[in-house]
C-alpha cells in the first residue's frame, strides 16, 4: 500500500537525507516524513532520522532527530507549507540522541508540548549523586551506559544532557495508551526501555527503532537495570520487563500480533526506510520474522564459538563480527550486542557465565524454542 500512496515533496539525497515525502491514507489522515541528517559515519551508520507529521486534524510530530536539528525540521515544514506552531505536540518514539536530539531546540523556538513514555521522562534527568562515576554526574540516566568514548561524549554531549534535564514532559504510563480518536501507542520496550510505537488506525505504524529494514536493532542489557532500577515508575520492577533481549523478541512478538490482524499495515521506521535511491517497503510479519530469526542464528553462532572453550565476550565479538564493523566505537557496539544475546542464552540455561568473565557452551540449544514459544521469550 506505502508505494501506492507515498507522494515524493521533496527528493533528498540517495540515503534520504533531507528527503520529505506525503503519505495520504484512505480515512482521510496523512503522514508527511521528514529524513534528518543523522552523521556518524562507518560501517554501523544508521542514515538519516525518519520524523512523522501526523495529521491532518491536531497534528502532531514523532521525533525529532540528532542535535541541531529542530530548526532544520522547522525549516524543512516551511518549506512545504507547514507551520510548527500549529502541531499540537511532540511525540518522542524512545531516548536516543538520534531521535530527541532536536527536541530542546524545537520546544524553545515554539512551546511545542512533548509527549513520550513515563521511563523517558524519569531516565532524561539527571542525578548526580547515583551516577556510576564521576564522569557520569552531568549525563542524563538513559545515557550512562553509552557506547560513545567519553572523549567523544564529554564534548558533543554536555549540553544535550543539560537541556534535556530541563524539558517538561508528558508521561505515558500504560500500554496501549489511546492518543487521540484511532491513534494509539505501544509501549514495546528492548531496543530502549522507553519505545514507543504510533498505531494510526488500521492502516499506518510508526515503529521508531523497534524494528528497521536492512539493519537489525541493537538490544539493550539487563544488567542496565541495576543502575536505573531506583529512578524508574515503580510497576517497572524487573529487568526482563524493559531490558535485554528477552524484552526486545516480546515487543517484537506483540508486533507479529498487529500483523496478524492489520496485514496490510504501512510500517514507518526511524532509518533506512529510504536508501541508496530506493524506498525499503517493510511487510510488518515478514520483518519481524526476519529478525526473530536473525537472533536466533545469532545466539546459536555465539554457542557454537564456545565449543572450541571458554571466551570473553569480545573475543566473540571478534570472532563472529566481520573486521570493518569493529573499527573504532564499532568493537562496542559489537560487544554490547553479544552481552545482551549471553544474558539470554545463560537465562535459556545454553551457557555458563564464569567469575573471571568468560562464558563456556553447556552442550544444549534450548534458546530456539525459548525464543519461537508465543507466550515466552
Amino acid at each position: 500500500m506505502f508505494m501506492d500512496l507515498v507522494k515524493t515533496i521533496q527528493e533528498g539525497e540517495a540515503n534520504g537525507n533531507n528527503r520529505i515525502f506525503r503519505l495520504p491514507l484512505p480515512s482521510g489522515r496523512e503522514i508527511i516524513g521528514l529524513a534528518t541528517e543523522n552523521v556518524y559515519g562507518g560501517d554501523w551508520d544508521l542514515g538519516p532520522t525518519w520524523n512523522y507529521i501526523v495529521g491532518p486534524e491536531k497534528a502532531f510530530l514523532v521525533d525529532t532527530g540528532k542535535s541541531g536539528m529542530g530548526l532544520r525540521l522547522l525549516e524543512m515544514m516551511a518549506r512545504i507549507g507547514r507551520k510548527g506552531q500549529a502541531l499540537d505536540f511532540v511525540l518522542i518514539s524512545h531516548g536516543h540522541e538520534d531521535h530527541d536530539g532536536g527536541l530542546a531546540e524545537l520546544v524553545a523556538a515554539i512551546g511545542l508540548k512533548v509527549k513520550a513514555h513515563s521511563i523517558y521522562d524519569r531516565l532524561i534527568r539527571n542525578y548526580p549523586e547515583k551516577a556510576p562515576s564521576p564522569s557520569k554526574k552531568t549525563f542524563s540516566a538513559s545515557c550512562w551506559n553509552c557506547l560513545m568514548p567519553e572523549s567523544h561524549s564529554q564534548v558533543h554531549c554536555l549540553g544535550y544532557h543539560k537541556e534535556r534535564n530541563e524539558l517538561e514532559v508528558e508521561g505515558i504510563d500504560h500500554s496501549p495508551f489511546v492518543l487521540s480518536e484511532g491513534i494509539q501507542v505501544h509501549h514495546l520496550p528492548g531496543h530502549s526501555p522507553d519505545a514507543l510505537a504510533v498505531q494510526i488506525g488500521e492502516e499506518a505504524l510508526i515503529v521508531g527503532d523497534i524494528l528497521l529494514p536492512e539493519i537489525t536493532s541493537h538490544p539493550t542489557q539487563e544488567k542496565f537495570f541495576q543502575l536505573t532500577e531506583t529512578l524508574l515508575p515503580h510497576q517497572y520492577n524487573q529487568a526482563p520487563l524493559i531490558y535485554g533481549l528477552g524484552a526486545y523478541l516480546r515487543s517484537l512478538k506483540h508486533l507479529r500480533k498487529i500483523a496478524a490482524r492489520f496485514p496490510r499495515m504501512v510500517v514507518l521506521p526511524g532509518h533506512r526506510l529510504f536508501s541508496n535511491s530506493h524506498w525499503n517497503v517493510i511487510d510488518l510479519k515478514t520483518r519481524v520474522e526476519e529478525v526473530i530469526e536473525h537472533h536466533i542464528q545469532r545466539s546459536a553462532a555465539i554457542i557454537k564459538i564456545l565449543q572450541s572453550g571458554p571466551k570473553t565476550a569480545e573475543e566473540i565479538a571478534r570472532e563472529h563480527f566481520e573486521p570493518r564493523l569493529l573499527k573504532g566505537y564499532g568493537i562496542k557496539m559489537a560487544v554490547n550486542e553479544i552481552l545482551s544475546h549471553a544474558e539470554f542464552l545463560q537465562h535459556s540455561r545454553d551457557i555458563l557465565w564464569k567469575e573471571d568473565q568468560t562464558m563456556v557452551a553447556l552442550g544444549s540449544g534450548h534458546f530456539e524454542a525459548l525464543i519461537r514459544d508465543e507466550k515466552v521469550t
